[in-house]
């Protein structure tokens, strides 16, 4: 499904650029709604990428240079209190701020930060991947011509105080800051970043979703795939199923949202020498697969997803900017016929200039200019 949409999108692209400011964020989501409203379990990637430039020399460069650190960990709520009550506070968020019936009844976290430092700057990159096991997510369940409706305003969650999560090899980390890890292995590097302009932007929250929410459901881009086949690990009980499927995807340069790219935060700061930060924003993505022929919508502010098995004569096989399904494949189908085209016509200069017959006319005649060695005027002198 996302190599169709990365497809429709680039299309759409070639059309026209778009003028429209995105969102930045860091978050990557993923997820798949049944029709049976069974357990899912969606995928939430919070990355950041910092780099420090220490080129003048100072402190950080003489506690980062050649530093080269993987820090991991990998854990679930049934295994740690600590992460059992992160995903209370996150179903505390689902239905304070996010107003959902969905719960969470497991959570995984998929923990890693990766240090590298040379003799210029270093680099700090964080990756945090959560895997909750989601319920409740069913607004009105339908039948026939009654449409099913899913909430999904509960992926836009945000977590905005300090996760503090007790592990075995890194002790207690909060994951929500990237200065987290910086205060929890490299206290010294903290105590030259602390008190400075770089210790606020350090600080901000790494969970946030809240960008998947901030771009209407509606104009996300969409296609229908009537045969679209169920991942094992998309739903219970849905392996190698073949399902009618409506994609919704956020997150590709089009027409809409722009052109995507990384946004920069710059901050220069001085302790013992100068030094600059630079973190790297970049635009955040979604997809979601919904089970029927369905369509976004707003249900009193909040995103939901209505769908049917049939197919609705209505909506739901168009992109959000308002292209059918079957307009962009035409548009495909018209530019591999313009590459027909053109193959048959160098293809036909190629064999007409293979029939042309052998160049009867003369040769062309050449006048040699004579060449003198540079003794002869010697003998020219002479005479």
């Amino acid at each position: 499904m996302t190599k169709r949409f990365l497809l429709a999108s680039a299309v759409l692209s070639l059309l026209v650029v778009g003028t429209v400011a995105p969102i930045f964020a860091t978050v990557d989501f993923n997820a798949y709604l049944p029709m049976e409203g069974t357990p899912i379990t969606p995928e939430f990637k919070f990355t950041k990428n910092v780099a420090i430039d220490y080129s003048n020399g100072g402190k950080l460069k003489d506690l980062l240079n050649g530093k080269n650190l993987t820090l991991s960990f990998t854990d679930t709520s049934e295994n740690n209190t600590s992460i059992k009550a992160f995903m209370e506070d996150i179903n505390t968020e689902f239905a304070t701020d996010r107003k959902t019936t969905a719960t969470i009844s497991n959570l995984t976290i998929n923990y890693q930060v990766q240090i590298n430092g040379d003799d210029k700057g270093a680099t700090i990159d964080y990756k945090i991947s959560l895997i909750p096991v989601l319920n409740g997510y069913v607004l009105s369940k339908g039948g026939g011509d009654v449409p099913t409706v899913f909430d999904i305003s509960w992926m836009g969650f945000k977590m905005t105080s300090p996760v503090v999560i007790s592990t075995s090899n890194l002790g207690d980390l909060d994951i929500n800051s990237p200065i987290g890890i910086i205060k929890n292995q490299l206290p010294d590097v903290y105590n030259v970043l602390k008190g400075t302009p770089a210790e606020s932007p350090l600080s901000a929250n790494l969970i946030d979703a809240s960008p998947l929410v901030g771009y209407p459901i509606e104009k996300w881009n969409t296609l229908f795939d009537p045969s679209y086949t169920v991942a094992d690990s998309a739903g219970y009980g849905y392996g190698g199923k073949k399902v009618a499927v409506t994609g919704f995807a956020y997150g590709q340069s089009d027409l809409y949202q722009g052109s995507l790219k990384p946004q920069n935060i710059d901050v220069d700061f001085t302790t013992d020498a100068k030094y600059h930060l630079t973190i790297v924003e970049r635009a955040s993505s979604g997809t979601l697969d919904a089970d029927g022929h369905a369509n976004g919508y707003e249900v009193q502010g909040d995103p939901a997803i209505s769908t049917t098995l049939q197919t609705s004569t209505t909506g739901g096989g168009t992109t959000a900017q308002g292209l059918s399904t079957m307009t962009i494949y035409a548009m495909a189908g018209f530019a591999a016929v313009i590459a027909a085209g053109i193959f048959w016509w160098s293809n036909k200069k190629m064999k007409d200039s293979m029939k042309r017959g052998k160049d009867t006319s003369p040769p062309p005649t050449f006048q040699y200019e004579e060449r003198k060695h540079w003794a002869d005027k010697f003998d020219e002198e002479k005479k």
